[in-house]
C-alpha cells in the first residue's frame, strides 16, 4: 500500500506516513480546506490589504476566495462544487471524508441566497457536520450520529456573526454515513478484497437531495431517497397539487426547513441496506433542477464511475447542469458502493 499524498510505501497499521506525515486513519476535504477560505493579501482591484473583510475597504471589490470550483477526491468518496454560470459566488459547500476501517461520510449544504453571507452558513454547517460524522471512537448508531451532526451544524450556523439589520445566514443540509466500506486506507482499490454489506444512513434539512444510483434491472433499483422540505413537495404530498402544477408554482422552491434563524433544524432520516452494488449521490438543487430522475442520473454517472472513478462521475453530472444553463450553484458528491464492475447500467 502507498501513501495517498506522496506515494511512499506504508503498512496498514501505520497511523501516519513517515515520509510526509499524512494522516492515514482519517482523510477529509471540504470547500474551506480546498480553497473556500478567504484569500489573504492585497485586493486584486486596488492593492489595499483586506485581511478579514468581505469587501475591500479601499475600493469595495468583493474578495475572491477560490471557491468558484472545488474538486475533492478521496477515492472512497469524491465531490465537485461549482459556482455555475449565473451566480456571482458559490454559496454551496461540500465536505467529505473517511475513517480507515470505518465509514465514509459526506455533507452537502446550499446557502439561502436571500440572507447575509449564505456561503458562511453552508461552509460552517458542512465542516461541523462532517467532524461529528467521522468522530473517532464514536460508538453511537449511525442515525444518532447523523442527528448529532445536524444539531452541531445548526448551532454552528446560529453562532455566526450578523451585522445589525441583516438577515442571519442560513442553509440547507444533506449528509450521509456509509458503513462499513472497503478500507481505502491508502489505495482506492485493494485487490481481492470484497466490501462488507454496507449500510447507508442519510439525514437532511431542506431541499438538497440524496439518491441511490444503480444499474438498470438491479436488485436495488435507482431511486430518490429524500423528500424535499419544500412547499411544492408538501403540496403534492397533501394532495393539493399535482407534481407538474407544484413545480411551476411561484413558491415551488420555497423551503420549509433550514439551518439558521427561525429555521426548523430537525432532520428526517432514511436508512438503506442495498441489495446490490451502486453509488450514493448527494447534490444541491443546482443539479436536480435539471436532472431530477434517479434512473437518468444513474445512466449518466455509473459508466463514468466505472471507467474513471467517483470524481469523474461527479464532474460529469456537474457538466450536465452547466450545459443545461447553470442557473444555480451546483454541488455533487458520489460515494461508490460495491464492486465497480457490476455498477454500469445495461
Amino acid at each position: 500500500m502507498a501513501c495517498p499524498e506522496c506515494g511512499e510505501p506504508v503498512a496498514h497499521e501505520d497511523r501516519f506516513c513517515e515520509a510526509c506525515g499524512t494522516d492515514l486513519l482519517l482523510r477529509t476535504g471540504s470547500t474551506v480546506t480546498a480553497g473556500g477560505a478567504a484569500a489573504a493579501g492585497a485586493c486584486a482591484g486596488c492593492g489595499e490589504p483586506a485581511p478579514e473583510d468581505e469587501y475591500c475597504p479601499g475600493c469595495g471589490l468583493r474578495r475572491r476566495d477560490d471557491s468558484e470550483r472545488v474538486e475533492l477526491d478521496l477515492a472512497a468518496v469524491a465531490g465537485v462544487s461549482d459556482r455555475g454560470l449565473r451566480h456571482a459566488r458559490n454559496e454551496d459547500a461540500v465536505a467529505v471524508g473517511w475513517l480507515r476501517d470505518g465509514p465514509a461520510a459526506a455533507v452537502v449544504c446550499d446557502g439561502v441566497s436571500s440572507v447575509h453571507r449564505p456561503e458562511l452558513a453552508s461552509r460552517a454547517a458542512a465542516d461541523t457536520a462532517l467532524e461529528v460524522l467521522l468522530a473517532r471512537d464514536d460508538a453511537r448508531p449511525a442515525g444518532d450520529r447523523v442527528r448529532a451532526a445536524v444539531s452541531a451544524a445548526a448551532a454552528a450556523v446560529a453562532g455566526l456573526p450578523v451585522p445589525a439589520g441583516a438577515e442571519p445566514p442560513s442553509c440547507t443540509l444533506v449528509c450521509a454515513v456509509v458503513s462499513p466500506v472497503v478500507s481505502p486506507a491508502v489505495s482506492p482499490v485493494v485487490e481481492g478484497l470484497e466490501p462488507d454489506a454496507p449500510e447507508i444512513t442519510v439525514g437532511w434539512v431542506g431541499d438538497s437531495r440524496a439518491y441511490w444510483l444503480a444499474a438498470a434491472q438491479a436488485a436495488e433499483p435507482a431511486r430518490l431517497l429524500t423528500r424535499d422540505h419544500a412547499w411544492a413537495a408538501e403540496m403534492v404530498a397533501a394532495g393539493e397539487l399535482d407534481a407538474e402544477a407544484a413545480a411551476h408554482h411561484r413558491l415551488a422552491h420555497a423551503i420549509t426547513r433550514w439551518l439558521g434563524a427561525d429555521g426548523e433544524p430537525e432532520p428526517d432520516l432514511v436508512t438503506l441496506r442495498p441489495a446490490g452494488p451502486g453509488a450514493l449521490l448527494l447534490c444541491s438543487d443546482g443539479l436536480w433542477n435539471y436532472l431530477p430522475d434517479a434512473a437518468d442520473l444513474a445512466a449518466l454517472a455509473l459508466p463514468v464511475l466505472d471507467a474513471e472513478g467517483p470524481l469523474a462521475a461527479a464532474a460529469a453530472l456537474t457538466a450536465v447542469a452547466l450545459e443545461a444553463g447553470g442557473r444555480d450553484n451546483i454541488t455533487v458528491v458520489v460515494v461508490p458502493v460495491g464492486p465497480r464492475t457490476e455498477r454500469s447500467p445495461s
